[in-house]
């Protein structure tokens, strides 16, 4: 009995070792006959893949510069005077033509008053001139006319005596002599009617009164040079002097800027010089309000570049309501070169470029497929092909890196980064 059972262990595990190592035989074979299938999957190249899509790209260009004002004036008088007041302080808001300075006028008042007095007394002259130069011309003709007359009767009353002795030959001389004169005389008064020359009386006067004029001209624009108005709209930013200073054409007075529209001066280079149109809007940014945008334009374009830097100054005009854009803020300016909302796209690790050429491989029917592409801007994590690649294509985004052209490929399984079955 004892012998019966021992034979029966022997057997189970004589029949346990047999069981275990044809499952072993079964596991190497196995093994053995998937090894040559998993090296020849091997060879084949695992890649992600990315589809070429469509998107807005856009070209701008930032610069920094300071806030300053659309205009800067600084008052100056523009005669010699004591200030007599000033009318506003730092800080204050002025409108073009409001008085801010009245200068003493004491002196200025006294000359106007005196070339006012010249003047009408030129204006009465001239009107006597013209009411009795040409009845003066005329009397004097009269005049010289009797003379001749008279002197011609003597002259004949000699003759007739001399003729019958009853007179000198120096006498009859003499009369001939009182002729002559009185004919020279009547000639010349003659003369002066056919040239008017009681006209050049009236030029003269005239010519009085003109000065005259001038001269009052002169003394009020003094005058009024006393009287010194704002030039433009704008706040005083500096005061210089107060009441009671004696202040030359030399002497600052008063500094006012135009704070209606600030504006930013920055330069560009060349490339960028020839995208630029006058009008372009621009956003402005400023330091001490870094949530707010400001919406400026550009003004003013140099029309020449700088020759040593090659850059072009630009001037952006920023309108201020309420005045919150001080001069000397800091700001950053972002302008837009080019925008286009229909810009193929492709992750910028899809890109190869060797030399001056840039590439991308395309998966098509299991194979990688090698296409030049012209790239444009780049934008995050994406670039911009203005040539090269179709809506929809899948470009190779990794495991492209040994690729040649018509290489077979298998693509990952993104989420579980092996390959699929």
């Amino acid at each position: 009995m004892i012998k019966v059972k021992k034979t029966i262990v022997v057997l189970a595990v004589l029949a346990i070792a047999a069981l275990s190592a044809f499952r072993v035989a079964q596991v190497i074979s196995g093994r053995k006959n998937e090894e040559p299938k998993r090296q020849a999957m091997g060879q084949v190249p695992l890649v992600e893949v990315a589809p070429v899509t469509q998107g807005l790209i856009e070209e701008k260009i930032f610069r920094t510069g300071d806030i300053v004002p659309d205009a800067q004036v600084t008052i100056y008088s523009k005669v010699q005077g004591w200030v007599e007041k000033i009318n506003v302080r730092e800080g204050d808001r002025v409108k073009a033509g409001q008085v801010l300075i009245t200068l003493d006028s004491r002196e200025a008042q006294a000359a106007v008053a005196q070339a006012e007095a010249s003047l009408e007394a030129a204006r009465a002259r001239l009107k006597q001139v013209k009411a009795t130069s040409e009845e003066v011309v005329q009397s004097q003709v009269h005049h010289a006319k009797a003379n001749l007359d008279l002197a011609e009767a003597e002259l004949n009353r000699a003759r007739e005596l001399y003729e019958k002795n009853f007179i000198a030959r120096q006498q009859l001389d003499e009369a001939h002599t009182k002729y002559n004169v009185a004919k020279a005389a009547y000639d010349l008064a003659l003369n002066s009617i056919r040239q008017k020359t009681w006209e050049n009386d009236i030029a003269l006067a005239e010519a009085q009164v003109r000065q005259a004029k001038a001269t009052l001209d002169l003394t009020q624009a003094q005058l009024a040079n006393l009287i010194i108005p704002s030039p433009m709209d704008g706040g005083v930013t500096k005061r210089f002097v107060d009441p009671g200073t004696m202040v030359k054409d030399t002497t600052a007075i008063l500094t006012l800027m135009d704070l209606h529209e600030v504006k930013m001066v920055v330069n560009v280079i060349e490339k960028e010089f020839v995208r630029l149109q006058k009008g372009q809007p621009v956003k402005v940014t400023v330091t001490a309000f870094p949530d707010r945008i400001f919406q400026g334009r550009i003004a003013v374009i140099t029309p020449a570049l700088e020759p040593q830097s090659r850059t072009a100054e630009i001037q952006i005009s920023i309108p201020n309501p309420g005045y919150i854009l001080n001069p000397g803020m800091f700001g950053r300016a972002e302008i837009l070169l080019r925008s286009n909302p229909q810009a193929i796209l492709v992750p910028i690790q899809a890109i190869i470029t060797e030399g001056d050429k840039d590439f991308v491989f395309l998966l098509k029917d299991g194979k990688a497929y090698r296409r030049i592409v012209q790239k444009g801007l780049v934008k995050d994590t994406h670039v911009e092909i203005t040539g090269g690649l179709n809506l929809g294509e899948q470009v190779i985004t990794a495991g492209h890196v040994f690729l040649k052209d018509g290489m077979p490929v298998r693509l990952m399984d993104k989420s579980e980064k092996k390959p699929m079955e």
